[in-house]
């Protein structure tokens, strides 16, 4: 059954990922950010704030068992991408855009940090 979950919720979360960082991509073609992939940048940042919360709220309480496959491990793991952050990365720093690569893996690091905390604050109960 989780095999299950995690399929469907990766399903769902890389649909969620393509829709929001192309729609945001796009918006950012127009203007200086055209050169950062802001659409991706922004789908890490906000899956680090909603694993945050995820985890923070279900800290002291018990999750039904189909949560953290379908929302975590499934959702949460097709909504962020790695792989497509190391891509990006590299695709800027071999064209000679340096700073934004430096840029990329310095923000994207810390703000997801960051954003992972303030989830965890804003739903944990103390």
């Amino acid at each position: 059954m989780n095999a299950l979950l995690v399929f469907l919720g990766g399903g769902l979360g890389s649909l969620a990922r393509w829709s929001l960082s192309a729609g945001i991509q796009s918006l950012a073609e127009k203007t200086s950010f055209h050169r950062f992939p802001v659409g991706i940048f922004t789908c890490n940042v906000l899956g680090c704030f909603l694993i945050g919360c995820l985890f923070g709220y279900f800290t002291q309480k018990a999750a039904p068992a189909w949560v953290f496959p379908l929302l975590a491990t499934g959702f949460l793991g097709g909504f962020t991408t790695f792989s497509t952050f190391a891509k990006d990365t590299h695709t800027m720093w071999s064209g000679g855009l340096t700073t934004f690569a430096i840029a990329q893996i310095v923000l994207s690091v810390l703000l997801g940090l960051a954003a992972v905390a303030a989830g965890i604050k804003l739903t944990y109960s103390t």
